[in-house]
């Protein structure tokens, strides 16, 4: 985890709650007649000058973005001294933070907290099938869709292009005999649908009798999922004991007692894979490490110079183009029929010749 804290020298990031501002459609005093109507920032009585410093937590965030409505928030309390924190510093989506604040003056990184016992360490067990990639043959029977006769398909396309419910079944299975059954588990999911069907396995394999046992909490599961996610994180409570999700668990949840973190979806992008693993971090009462069961090959972020060390610099922006004579617009495309999801059974020999 990177904390660089930057923007000492020429920050103008105002904390919006700290200037209670708010934003009225009213025309204000500085307004032209006849100008285009724009909410503009309103401050009450607070003068440029308030405050003396201003700290922004989560300051990768859009507040820093020329386009964002805080901006006005950020010149108007300009005199301000400013500090800006993050634990997910971005480099190359969000440009702008490091424009904005310049290099970090103070790093303090994972290793750090786990060495200083801030933070809980990990383990990682990595985990590889016969079935992590996939090639059809004869033998498998084509329940849906269209599939190409020799093509590879590799961790991003399965529950997304295809799908293979053994291949999930097995995975299921090796996690849930590897866990301690009684321990707070997050599985990270390829898709919302995907986290639904990891669920329904889960409960068949489960050695637990409370149908509660393992659900799914995504943004298709609304007000039931935060309620799940609430019980999750309540230490009192030890059901739901498992949840799976895609994409929402990956950062905001406090559940200091997670012990086991399962990757069944790739990930791509080293802030997500800090997000994910910080996750388990979190301090609690007997809790000496937790454990990462990587399916998708993760692990090799580990090795990346980015997971411990200093945030890369950023990519300067290309200078803009020149504009250049108008163009004739183009027609717009037919829209392309979503492709049919693919889903293969496989021959019945398969299954007993899986390896990990």
């Amino acid at each position: 985890m990177n904390l660089p804290i930057g923007g000492v020298k020429d920050a103008k990031f105002g904390d919006v709650n700290a200037a209670s501002t708010k934003f009225s459609g009213e025309k204000n005093a500085n307004q032209e007649i006849g100008a285009p109507s724009k909410p503009s920032p309103y401050f009450g009585d607070y003068p440029p000058d308030f405050f003396d410093f201003i700290v922004i937590d989560e300051c990768h965030r859009g507040g820093a973005n020329d386009e964002s409505n805080w901006r006005g928030i950020l010149e108007y309390f300009a005199p301000a001294v400013q500090l800006g924190l993050t634990a997910t510093p971005k480099r190359k989506d969000n440009v702008d933070t490091y424009a904005y604040f310049g290099d970090p003056v103070y790093i303090y990184s994972l290793k750090d907290g786990i060495n200083d016992g801030f933070l809980t360490p990990f383990k990682v067990k990595q985990i590889s099938t016969a079935l992590d990639e996939y090639v059809y043959t004869p033998d498998d029977r084509l329940i849906e869709g269209e599939i190409e006769t020799g093509k590879l398909y590799t961790e991003p396309d399965f529950n997304k292009i295809i799908e293979i419910q053994e291949r999930e079944r097995h995975r299921v299975k090796i996690f849930m005999e590897q866990i301690n059954q009684t321990e707070k588990t997050l599985v990270f999911c390829a898709t919302q649908d995907h986290a639904l069907a990891v669920r329904d396995l889960v409960n068949q394999m489960k050695t637990s009798r409370d149908p509660n046992y393992c659900q799914r909490v995504t943004a298709n599961d609304g007000a039931l999922g935060d309620q799940h996610l609430r019980d999750f994180q309540d230490n009192e409570k030890t059901i739901p004991t498992i949840l799976t999700t895609s994409q929402k668990l990956s950062t905001g949840v406090d559940a200091r007692n997670i012990r086991n973190i399962v990757l069944m979806r790739s990930i791509n992008s080293m802030i997500e894979f800090k997000q994910i693993i910080g996750r388990g971090t979190r301090l609690y009462d007997g809790k000496d490490y937790f454990t990462i069961y990587d399916f998708v090959k993760a692990h090799h972020h580990f090795n990346d110079p980015e997971w411990d060390g200093e945030p890369l610099e950023p990519e300067p922006k290309a200078e803009p183009k020149a504009p250049g004579p108008p163009r004739e617009p183009k027609p717009a495309p037919d829209p392309v029929p979503r492709q049919q999801k693919i889903k293969v059974k496989l021959a019945a020999a398969k299954p007993a010749r899986f390896n990990t």
